[in-house]
């Protein structure tokens, strides 16, 4: 997480409930259904630095591609853009996905601008790029309709 926010001193996880309403908005905003475990909680984490002082959310996703599930983090800062965003785990095997070039084409991308996201490099060339697009447009969807974007914002408030 500290390759996106290199400030991070400490973090806080937070595991929201979806309920069936909010899954429902979800999975018809997507167009799909979300996968095992993604169904009942949405996960992140919020990032604070050395006075506590929330910095950034990390939301962690996983998404099918082509030979199983592609994992990655992005983490977006006070202004709502996306600062970062990463690989952790994925076995496809086209790797232009994992390139900085494409990941960087999502960085300063506000996460308010789904069409933005779901629009880059014509929604993905490859099962991996589709992966990282379907994913981060869900995260995306999420936010937005478990009403979490102020939740997830950057304040000067420390932490509870």
């Amino acid at each position: 997480m500290t390759k996106i926010f290199p400030d991070a001193r400490d973090y806080k996880s937070i595991a929201a409930r979806i309920d069936a309403g909010q899954r429902e908005a979800i999975e018809k905003n997507i167009g799909y259904q979300l996968l095992p475990g993604q169904q009942d909680v949405f996960q992140y984490y919020t990032m604070t630095d050395s006075e506590g002082r929330s910095i950034g959310t990390i939301v962690p996703s996983s998404q099918k591609g082509e030979f199983g599930a592609v994992e990655f983090v992005f983490g977006y800062g006070p202004d709502m853009r996306i600062q970062g965003i990463y690989i952790q785990r994925a076995r496809e095997r086209d790797r232009s996905f994992k390139k900085r070039d494409f990941l960087d084409l999502f960085v300063g991308r506000s996460i308010q601008d789904k069409e933005a996201v779901e629009k880059i490099e014509n929604g993905g060339s490859t099962p991996g790029k589709q992966a990282v697009i379907r994913g981060l447009v869900k995260e995306i969807v999420a936010i937005e309709a478990l009403g979490m974007a102020g939740k997830l914002g950057v304040s000067d408030k420390k932490s509870p």
